[in-house]
């Protein structure tokens, strides 16, 4: 993994995308932000500034984070300092993945990972997937399964989406990680061989990524997670790593309600062997 290699996390929300961040900003090797949103619309929209001098090209790229409904989440008092300082880079540097880069560590230096590598963690970046991929073949991608039934019970715990739209937003995001994602550096790993086994999950990530493990990892947590403490879903990502969630689909919702849901739903579950 180089420094600007990026590490994707990717697959259907609440699947363990911020448990993993955590332990991986652990080690002070790697920052990954709270859910970005906008990294797939940015590298989609890019080739229609073409006419947009490189000082307007750097502002708006700013305004595509600095206006997004969830901007508080990534506690950074201004953007400017980052804008002011792009906009003078040289002219080799005036391209989008410079800018992604560099705005990423400048979120990272604001969070005190000064020579960390960067990553995202955000679900809905599957739904650009394909342009991300293209946009960086040579990025980590990891994929995160999880039983469906729990990640769609936990989905209306944090009050995403209804009971339908949750079940068809975790065969969408899956389908789309099964149809975009590069298999010669791409990694699937199962939310509940994270949590029931997180020491040997946790050090092939760590391995597969390029990164050095340490058991304490699994303990330690950063400072500023953002997103961590501001959404009440997130608060068991501060407490120690338990299997206690697989199967927890079964306290809320019923056998009916899931019998009832789209053929796709099942068909997927059974491929996962999950069924």
């Amino acid at each position: 993994m180089t420094a600007d290699q990026p590490l994707i996390i990717v697959g259907a929300p609440r699947s363990g995308n911020t448990l993993v961040r955590r332990v991986l900003m652990a080690s002070g090797q790697i920052y990954i932000p709270p859910e970005t949103y906008v990294l797939g619309e940015l590298i989609k929209d890019w080739p229609r500034w073409f006419f947009l001098t490189w000082k307007q090209k750097v502002w708006l790229f700013c305004a595509y984070f600095d206006r997004h409904p969830h901007r508080a989440e990534l506690d950074l008092d201004s953007l400017s300092p980052f804008a002011e300082d792009a906009v003078q880079w040289p002219a080799a540097r005036r391209n989008l993945r410079a800018l992604i880069d560099g705005f990423y560590r400048f979120m990272a230096r604001s969070h005190g990972f000064s020579d960390a590598r960067w990553g995202d963690k955000t679900p809905w970046n599957t739904i650009h997937l394909k342009a991300i991929t293209r946009f960086y073949p040579d990025g980590l991608y990891l994929h995160l399964v999880r039983d469906g039934r729990d990640s769609v019970a936990s989905q209306l715990r944090a009050d995403m989406r209804d009971l339908g739209e949750a079940a068809h937003r975790w065969v969408q995001a899956n389908e789309i990680c099964e149809r975009c994602l590069p298999a010669r550096n791409s990694l699937q790993m199962r939310y509940e061989e994270i949590v029931q086994t997180p020491e040997a999950a946790m050090q092939r990530i760590f391995g597969w990524a390029g990164l050095d493990y340490d058991p304490r990892y699994l303990t330690e947590v950063p400072a500023r997670l953002g997103d961590v403490t501001v959404r009440e879903h997130h608060a068991a990502v501060l407490e120690p790593i338990t299997p206690r969630s697989i199967g927890g689909w079964a306290r809320t919702l019923s056998e009916p309600q899931i019998a009832g849901l789209p053929k796709r739903f099942h068909s997927m579950m059974q491929r996962y062997q999950y069924a």
